[in-house]
């Protein structure tokens, strides 16, 4: 889980903890970057839209230039709808959420893309 709002990526941290995710957290894209250069393996990634310095689809397009076909799906999170701006890569699985959600929301859209395909 990426965001660069520490009371936001701590609250849902614990929400989704709850729920019996295992997270990992990054403050930044730069940190998100460092995790995965790091080789830990993720089933999904969620990413906050509006950071500083790097955005999250920027950030995205960092990690698929690093994952190339292993990018996991990614949940983006934005309190804009930016829908259309959202890098897709073939054969990449993705979902965008408007904020204010409820955490249920998240919870059913991480599960959603970390389902296999059938």
């Amino acid at each position: 889980m990426v965001d660069d709002d520490r009371q936001i990526l701590d609250l849902l941290e614990l929400s989704l903890s709850l729920q019996g995710f295992s997270v990992t957290t990054a403050i930044s894209g730069d940190e998100a970057l460092k995790l995965v250069r790091q080789r830990q393996p993720f089933d999904v990634i969620v990413m906050d839209v509006l950071m500083a310095p790097l955005d999250g689809f920027e950030t995205v397009k960092c990690l698929h230039d690093i994952l190339g076909e292993a990018l996991p799906p990614v949940v983006y999170l934005s309190g804009l709808n930016r829908e259309e701006d959202v890098p897709h890569f073939p054969g990449h699985r993705c979902a965008f959420l408007v904020k204010p959600f409820r955490p249920a929301q998240l919870a059913a859209l991480i599960r959603e893309q970390a389902a296999p395909e059938s």
